[in-house]
């Protein structure tokens, strides 16, 4: 019974996070977006104490649930195992030391400011890419096939279509092989929680007076932490799953509480392991206050501009380089297709603006919305019409003004803020004046802007958001 009803919820959840990326403004499901605040790292990112204290406290109740209900990623490989060709499981031993390290370069790669390895490894960043991409990129492959146009551009950045595909491979190919061992090897949220769950006041236990050591249940663990000869179930593995109670014939596994486990069970802590739960748990503890203490070099980031352009409500490019996780949930939700990743340097994967595709309206707020870390934090439409991300420069020698002697106003008639327009008195020669103190970088001059392949006007983009006047 536990076993089903684990089972529906998962099968709830995962269709839930597929809907919720391919459909992030909440068209069919509003509700979906509780999902992502759900989501362990996001939440600790963005401050979300009660969240983070609640997956927590469910952890040490009931073990690693979350990973089998709650976590995208998991649960991706639940279905990719269970449609692929099944073969039976078997123990594993439980390299803690690799577990640890790769806990450990997750927490250091937030730190030290290097985004691409954390946003690689955090399970619900990786599965975002995933959906999203592959939603996107199935879109475009059905349109090129009715269109008369055949060449093929991808709107998102082809380095993380290419990362997304990488990932599918890695983790469902390790899916296939071996069920849950990308969770039970690399995943920095299954490392902590596991270590958490080894205290959880329900446990799964065996009954070594009723066992006989058939095998059936080992071969059933998609986490391979069950050893038969030994009767030992790993429980910082452990996700919780049922599946080999439901596989055990003669009842001699338990869901129980913690006074209730057989004296057979091996209970024992080396002292080695706790010492690597401590460094784990220290390690955790600090991250969201060293991870602000050790600011980011802003002038080190990828673009063709000299600052990447983030999105409004981001406040400063440091505060959201440490905070994006990667994972495309604004890049789906943007009504206007400007946000794409970003391809190159420390930010790759990581969000930002381009003005190929539209331009950031004013009263647009949806990634605002929609942010699960707390990298782009939540502003009114009103207040959007404030806030600078950057500013307008013209290339005068560039401009159609200046090259054909045109009166060419498109850019000044589409700016929303009047902040760029064409002076000159009558009968005598123009020229474009942007004033900063009224422009908002929202590019629908640059957009806009005729002269090709690059645009005469283009914004600059702000290291630190402004408000402009009114």
């Amino acid at each position: 019974m536990l076993r089903i009803f684990r089972f529906a919820l998962a099968c709830l959840s995962l269709a839930g996070f597929c809907l919720f990326f391919i459909d992030p403004i909440g068209t069919f499901f509003p509700g979906l977006s509780v999902l992502a605040d759900l989501q362990f790292f996001p939440a600790l990112l963005s401050g979300s104490v009660a969240v983070v204290a609640i997956l927590l406290g469910v952890t040490l109740l009931f073990g690693r649930v979350y990973c089998s209900v709650l976590c995208p990623l998991g649960l991706m490989q639940d279905a990719i195992y269970r449609f692929g060709k099944k073969s039976r499981f078997g123990f594993i031993s439980g390299k803690t030391s690799l577990r640890i390290s790769v806990l450990l370069i997750f927490i250091a790669a937030f730190i030290f400011g290097v985004p691409l390895v954390f946003g690689v490894l955090e399970p619900y960043s990786a599965f975002g890419r995933i959906a999203a991409n592959l939603a996107i990129f199935f879109k475009q492959t059905t349109d090129l096939l009715f269109a008369d146009d055949s060449s093929f551009l991808y709107p998102r950045g082809l380095a993380q279509l290419i990362t997304a595909l990488l990932t599918l491979a890695v983790i469902g190919g390790m899916a296939l092989r071996s069920g849950r061992s990308w969770c039970n090897t690399l995943c920095p949220v299954g490392t902590v929680l596991g270590y958490i769950s080894r205290f959880s006041f329900f446990q799964i236990s065996i009954n070594q007076k009723e066992c006989i050591k058939c095998g059936l249940c080992a071969s059933s663990c998609k986490a391979s932490c069950i050893d038969t000869e030994k009767g030992i179930l790993d429980q910082s593995r452990c996700v919780t799953c049922f599946n080999c109670m439901d596989q055990c014939r003669h009842k001699a596994i338990a869901y129980l509480p913690i006074w209730k486990r057989q004296e057979e069970m091996d209970m024992t802590r080396p002292s080695s392991e706790r010492r690597n739960f401590m460094m784990a748990a220290f390690g955790l503890s600090t991250l969201p206050i060293l991870s602000r203490s050790i600011p980011v070099k802003a002038d080190s980031l990828p673009s063709a501009r000299p600052n990447s352009i983030i999105p409004p409500g981001s406040g400063s490019l440091s505060h959201f380089r440490q905070n994006c996780t990667g994972c495309h949930l604004c890049v789906s939700a943007c009504p206007n297709h400007v946000l794409i990743s970003s391809d190159k340097g420390l930010g790759m994967l990581q969000s930002s603006v381009s003005y190929k595709n539209g331009y950031c309206k004013i009263d647009c707020v949806a990634c605002s919305n929609i942010c699960p870390t707390g990298a782009i934090d939540t502003i009114h439409r009103e207040e959007r019409k404030t806030i600078q991300i950057g500013t307008a420069v013209v290339d005068w020698e560039r401009c159609l003004v200046n090259t054909d002697k045109k009166e060419c106003r498109i850019c000044s008639d589409v700016c929303p803020t009047k902040a760029v327009s064409l002076i000159g008195a009558p009968g005598l020669s123009k020229w474009l004046a942007v004033m900063p103190e009224y422009c908002i970088g929202c590019g629908a001059c640059e957009y806009s802007c005729p002269v090709s392949p690059v645009s005469a006007i283009h914004i600059l983009g702000n290291t630190e958001h402004r408000r402009i006047k009114k």
